[in-house]
């Protein structure tokens, strides 16, 4: 009865360390080893942001989200995202937090950027959120922008100038009559002018006269220096426009040169993130593999752990090596008498 006991010892106790190693494979797995600080963002989009998204300080992993809650803020929706941190991590005060990606395939990550003050963000603080800074999330929202344009100024402007060009194609096919009637009447009513008109002439030709000679006072040898600075500014000034836009060229082809490098980074690196999704695969199917043995295995230390309870209340004396019960208080349970 005593080895049988022991083997029950024995066999709780493998459980037990199998249980124990499963729990420690398993945090490490997820990511949630050691010990760590609670901090939180406010972010007004998380996109591809959820549990377990790592966190990174300048590149260095040092945490993962925990929980992502909306709230409402001056009439709009707002995300606090709640992160776990190493123990320790010191993040100076103007540190910023952003979602970002290494790679253009690569999963999404909060990057916090290094500030430069000495005073640190207490733990449980706020590190200070900012927009996210991919450059295809710009273009993409640069192009609904456009599009929206499109559709909401650009279409009805383009609707209405045809309705326009439709009412008064319409109004001259219905009034050429009208319309030729007025014009003979109008020419009658300038032939009639016309003397009035050349004395008027007169009168414009005297004024633009006494114009001439106001002007001929005002480009003296003072003015006329003041329009050559006025000259020389504008041409500082163009020259200006001219070098900015010199720098708007740069500017595009390093743009340019940019999605060229990202492209050719996605290529080098295709066959290494297929090899990654196939590991993961490999994994999960191995986890599911022996899920139910594992299951079936905790079920039988269960019952093997209750039936070691249940012998330790009918008989204590067995964890101080004493005897069992003898054949008889075996035979029955506890608190019922033999016959």
């Amino acid at each position: 009865m005593r080895r049988h006991n022991l083997n029950y010892v024995l066999v709780g106790l493998f459980v037990t360390a199998m249980v124990a190693a499963t729990i420690i494979v398993i945090a490490l797995i997820t990511g949630r080893t050691g010990a760590t600080d609670p901090y939180f963002i406010v972010l007004d989009n998380v996109a591809d942001v959820k549990f377990g998204t790592q966190v990174r300080y300048e590149g260095f992993a040092i945490g993962q989200v925990e929980r992502v809650e909306p709230f409402g803020e001056s009439g709009r929706m707002r995300f606090r995202v709640e992160v776990a941190v190493q123990r320790g991590w010191q993040i100076p005060e103007d540190s910023l937090a952003r979602i970002g990606s290494s790679s253009f395939l690569a999963a999404k990550t909060i990057e916090i950027e290094a500030g430069h003050l000495a005073t640190i963000v207490a733990v449980g603080g706020e590190i200070r959120g900012a927009p996210s800074a991919d450059v295809f999330a710009a273009i993409t929202t640069v192009a609904g922008e456009v599009g929206a344009l499109t559709r909401d100024s650009i279409r009805p402007l383009i609707e209405q100038i045809a309705a326009l060009v439709g009412r008064v194609d319409s109004m001259v096919s219905e009034d050429v009559g009208g319309l030729l009637a007025t014009l003979r009447s109008t020419a009658t009513l300038l032939e009639q002018q016309v003397p009035a008109i050349a004395g008027s002439a007169d009168e414009l030709l005297v004024e633009l006269k006494a114009s001439a000679a106001g002007l001929r006072q005002m480009t003296g040898d003072e003015n006329v220096e003041t329009v050559r600075h006025l000259l020389a500014n504008a041409d500082a000034a163009s020259t200006a426009v001219a070098g900015l836009v010199n720098d708007f060229r740069s500017t595009a082809r390093k743009i340019d040169a940019l999605i060229t490098g990202l492209d050719q980074m996605v290529g080098q690196n295709r066959e290494g993130v297929d090899q990654s999704i196939a590991d993961l695969r490999y994994s999960l199917r191995s986890i599911a593999r022996s899920i139910d043995t594992i299951t079936h295995n905790l079920e039988g230390t269960s019952r093997n752990m209750n039936e070691f309870s249940r012998l330790i209340r009918q008989n204590p004396g067995v964890l101080l090596g004493g005897g069992g019960p003898s054949e008889a208080e075996d035979a029955f349970p506890a608190g019922v008498a033999p016959p």
